[in-house]
């Protein structure tokens, strides 16, 4: 693509991201400002750092590839994800009362040390499976500019990523975020007008029939437990949960999350309505091209090159919240606490920078590795991951079914992610039955234990 039109629109709306990004930069006085803005987020900001932390290459990519195939159903990233977010603001208030900056470090208020390190590692390996999620999304928007080989096309978004988190750290993820929340609400308003003007009728009945609005897809094993992975895997992100820490107040953060919700649930039905579109117009189109190649088709030239720049910047402001959350992760609750060589706030600073950059160059290895993996896929074990990890603890404080025996909660952070890593490659393809569940009553039954042997001292954990 080399229209005047389509370059100009592209690159106006990225520089605009870069002068809030640069501007944001000038706030970043010290290692609280980089992590979590010193909280003191509006609802306005709380919300774009949501939107802008979860809408990324799996939420409008990844859903319309699902949806080219499978229909509604590739709504559960999305609806689970959405209302997710609308009740973590609910709970803002029991979650502000911490006063931390990472869930790990809540997870070792509670349990202790060898659960806040367990939390540590399996959380920043479920982000960093979305992460390698984002770089692939990215792929289709950057090789309409440059036809080159993976490993070049990989360069540009993980440079962009780099770039923006880099530049103001939460500060500048969310002044970004709510810049393009309001760019990505127009354009999807825009899109969703023009696909309601160019369907009828008969399209909708004959998809109902077609069984193309079905939330249920066993085939592709899409269901229920994916949305129950979306709602644990986001109150055990990272990414999601320090917007809520960075909010002014418990009601800004609520009222954020609710707005941010809203926004989340509607792009993932323009995103699907999209992919269902292309079905029906471009039946032998690749599914992951059904989102770029609407807009190369079926809009003015000028709308296309906005569209393109709001979703790659969608998919490099998703992937920098997850770096970011990474980074924070692996620098407040394991190497700050087994050594006293970073104790200055210039050498936090500088140990955060370094740990994003070792996150994004994995990151760019991997997805040169594997180019074809399927983008929400990963995503839902990202989130499976992450959800079994630190969900069932962190409802037991929240709902405060405690105390709980800290030796069963080791059991319970370790052991759930190692089977549903365990299970998703070997039960799995044989049973048909989610990770999510086998894991969650890991997890659930050894909370359970360790509640009773606070009441019975005799019971002790294996091992």
């Amino acid at each position: 693509m080399t229209s005047a039109e389509f370059v100009i629109s592209f690159f106006a709306v990225l520089a605009s991201t870069v002068v809030a990004g640069v501007a944001a930069k000038r706030s970043v006085r010290k290692t609280s400002d980089f992590t979590n803005a010193s909280g003191r987020l509006p609802s306005s900001m709380v919300a774009g750092a949501l939107v802008g932390g979860f809408v990324g290459g799996t939420s409008i990519v990844g859903t319309g590839e699902l949806a080219f195939q499978y229909g509604l159903s590739a709504l559960w990233f999305t609806l689970g994800g959405g209302l997710a977010v609308i009740l973590l603001g609910l709970f803002a208030s029991r979650l502000l009362q911490l006063h931390v900056e990472t869930l790990p470090e809540l997870i070792g208020t509670q349990y202790g040390e060898r659960a806040q390190l367990g939390a540590s590692i399996f959380l920043s390996l479920g982000m960093f499976i979305q992460v390698i999620a984002q770089l692939l999304a990215a792929l289709p928007f950057v090789s309409v500019f440059w036809q080159a080989e993976l490993h070049w096309l990989a360069v540009v978004p993980a440079l962009l990523i780099f770039a923006y988190v880099l530049a103001g750290g939460f500060m500048g993820a969310s002044l970004v975020g709510t810049l393009k929340t309001v760019m990505l609400v127009l354009l999807l308003a825009c899109t969703g007008v023009w696909l309601w003007r160019h369907g009828s009728g008969e399209t909708y009945l004959r998809w109902w029939t077609e069984g193309r609005f079905s939330l249920l897809a066993p085939e592709a094993n899409l269901g229920w437990a994916q949305g129950g992975a979306m709602v644990v895997g986001i109150f055990s992100t990272q990414a999601y949960l320090q917007p809520i820490f960075a909010s002014l107040n418990a009601r800004e953060a609520r009222k954020g999350s609710i707005a941010a919700g809203i926004v989340i649930i509607l792009i993932g039905i323009v995103s699907a309505w999209i992919g269902l579109y292309m079905h029906d117009v471009h039946p032998n189109l690749s599914p992951r091209e059904a989102i770029p190649q609407f807009f190369l088709s079926h809009a003015p030239l000028w709308f296309s090159g906005a569209a393109y720049a709001v979703i790659l910047l969608s998919v490099v402001m998703t992937g920098a919240a997850l770096t970011l959350s990474i980074a924070t992760i692996l620098n407040r609750d394991v190497i700050l606490r087994y050594t006293s060589r970073f104790d200055t706030e210039k050498s936090k600073l500088a140990l955060s920078r370094a740990l994003i950059l070792a996150v994004i160059a994995i990151g760019y290895v991997m997805v040169c590795l594997d180019s074809d993996a399927l983008i929400l896929r990963w995503a839902f074990l990202a989130m499976t991951l992450r959800g079994v990890t630190i969900f069932l603890p962190l409802l037991f404080y929240l709902l405060r079914f405690g105390p709980i025996d800290p030796r069963w909660a080791v059991w319970a952070v370790w052991g759930a992610p190692m089977a549903a890593l365990a299970w998703t490659w070997l039960g799995m393809p044989h049973t048909g039955i989610d990770p999510l569940y086998v894991s969650g009553i890991w997890s659930l039954f050894a909370l359970c234990l360790g509640k009773w042997t606070k009441k019975t001292p005799s019971l002790r954990p294996l091992g």
